[in-house]
């Protein structure tokens, strides 16, 4: 029954870690999912559905609208796959760009990727571009929005360059731009997506904006339909006013079907559906891990000031343990106690005393500032002492007969004895270093200093996602748990043998 009881409880500290992981698996769409496993690995209508999500930047209107010619066979939608793939740039626009709340796509990672065989550097991105991007990473695909009446694209190399891209992406990634999705924009703009106010002659049986048919509003009579026609025709860009995509289609299709859009999309999702899972199960660690790459400074910082305050610690804890067990003196109780007393208070507490201090010593966005404040702890001290009133008296004796000095007996048999317990405490300061935030932030505050996870706190506070935040906790996770897996002997040695002497 014990063993039944401890189970349970290490399960339910497994389950939160393992939907953190599940949930940076996910997406936008599916995030706020408790599955542990997301949906769309093993369920093809969820893959699909998700797919279309990601094509049309999680615009459900989009969606929708774009949901006709659902049963077309293999031969039209090969055939309309040739028809993207000659359409000219001006009548589609690029799909699975971010989307709202999002810091990463499809296209985005295939733009930086094409950015990075076009250009030696980012320096002579910069000089082309004239901007000041720090990596790839950070380089946005332009805004384009040809379905707007006003718009002008921007001329310059950037914009070519785009262009270029731009024609060298599959049929996959194309999205025409029909004039019946721009109809059926403009009317539920026109009246503040109330589709009761539209004129039934318009209306007719749909049940949205997304399923009106255009033709119904080209062929109305009645002189409100007409007027709403007219006006929908002055606010449409010049392209599609002389010919519309859908015109092109049935000029090259040489029939009056639609244009098999759904049908296109499932075909994609049976034919790759591997390889989007993989896609969509790896897009939110890869951008972590671009993140991180990004910034590899703070790993290093990570590093030196975890090594540093393992270091520290096991420097100057031991030292102090060891002077008051061999030489006590009747403080030695207060001594103790004010030290145990330190463990009342929260970390948080100390934070601005510690900052006027280290400030006052001029060490603010250092190392030092970082180490020192945690270099002596009370529960390490009061620990190693208890050790060390525990080894043999008759070793210290003969180490003296022998002539050994002190230090000599504290280097050569007070810490080696000590080896499991000093493990554990490097074991503990390692994850109060690893996982220090808080005050890391507030002491280094020039980013060159700034530790792994104080970066990961401003990915959160940058706008990231929840699923790209949970991926990016997941990874820095793994070297605790790889420490916390491969020191499991020296943390049993380090807790039971101070008990067992």
């Amino acid at each position: 029954m014990l063993y039944l009881l401890l189970s349970i409880g290490a399960l339910t500290t497994l389950y939160p870690f393992a939907l953190m992981i599940s949930t940076g698996l996910k997406g936008a769409t599916d995030q706020a999912d408790t599955h542990l496993i997301p949906k769309y690995l093993s369920d093809e209508s969820e893959l699909l559905n998700k797919y279309l999500n990601d094509k049309y930047v999680g615009d459900k209107f989009a969606v929708e609208s774009n949901s006709i010619g659902g049963q077309a066979s293999a031969i039209q939608v090969d055939q309309y796959r040739k028809f993207l793939e000659q359409l000219p740039s001006d009548y589609w626009i690029v799909g699975f760009r971010n989307a709202a709340g999002q810091v990463t796509s499809r296209i985005h990672v295939l733009y930086q990727n094409w950015l990075t065989h076009r250009f030696a550097s980012i320096e002579a991105l910069n000089r082309a571009y004239v901007e000041e991007n720090v990596g790839f990473q950070t380089v946005s695909a332009p805004a384009e929005l040809r379905d707007r009446l006003d718009w002008k694209p921007a001329t310059g190399k950037r914009w070519d360059d785009w262009i270029l891209f731009k024609t060298s992406l599959p049929a996959e990634f194309r999205i025409p731009i029909r004039n019946e999705y721009l109809f059926q924009r403009f009317l539920a703009s026109q009246f503040k997506n109330q589709l009761g106010l539209v004129p039934p002659s318009i209306r007719g049986t749909a049940k949205s904006f997304a399923q009106i048919h255009m033709a119904d509003g080209q062929s109305a009579t009645d002189p409100e339909s007409k007027k709403l026609w007219q006006s929908f025709q002055l606010k449409l860009p010049k392209p599609f006013r002389d010919r519309s995509v859908e015109q092109l289609w049935s000029e090259f299709s040489h029939s009056e079907s639609p244009m098999p859009l759904l049908s296109f999309g499932v075909a994609q999702v049976q034919g790759n559906a591997s390889e989007i899972r993989r896609e969509f199960a790896g897009r939110n660690f890869s951008y972590v891990l671009d993140y991180i790459l990004l910034n590899g400074r703070a790993v290093w910082n990570t590093i030196i000031f975890c090594f540093l305050s393992i270091l520290v610690q096991l420097t100057v804890n031991p030292i102090a343990a060891y002077a008051l067990s061999r030489y006590p003196v009747k403080q030695s109780g207060k001594i103790l106690i004010f030290l145990l007393a330190t463990m009342a208070f929260p970390a948080e507490v100390a934070m601005i005393p510690s900052f006027l201090l280290l400030k006052d010593l001029g060490l603010l966005n250092t190392f030092a500032a970082l180490v020192l404040p945690g270099a002596a702890s009370g529960y390490m001290i009061f620990l190693l002492k208890g050790f060390f009133d525990s080894l043999p008296q008759e070793l210290f004796e003969a180490g003296s007969i022998d002539g050994a000095r002190e230090t000599t007996m504290m280097f050569r048999i007070a810490f080696p004895l000590s080896r499991p317990v000093l493990g554990y405490l490097a074991l503990l300061a390692f994850m109060g270093a690893y996982g220090a935030f808080i005050y890391a932030f507030l002491i280094t505050q020039d980013h060159r200093l700034w530790t792994l996870m104080v970066w990961v706190y401003q990915l959160q506070s940058s706008g990231a996602p929840k699923a790209t935040v949970m991926a990016a906790l997941t990874i820095t996770a793994i070297p605790t748990l790889l420490v916390f897996l491969c020191a499991q002997r020296v943390i049993m040695r380090g807790i039971v043998l101070p008990g067992e002497r």
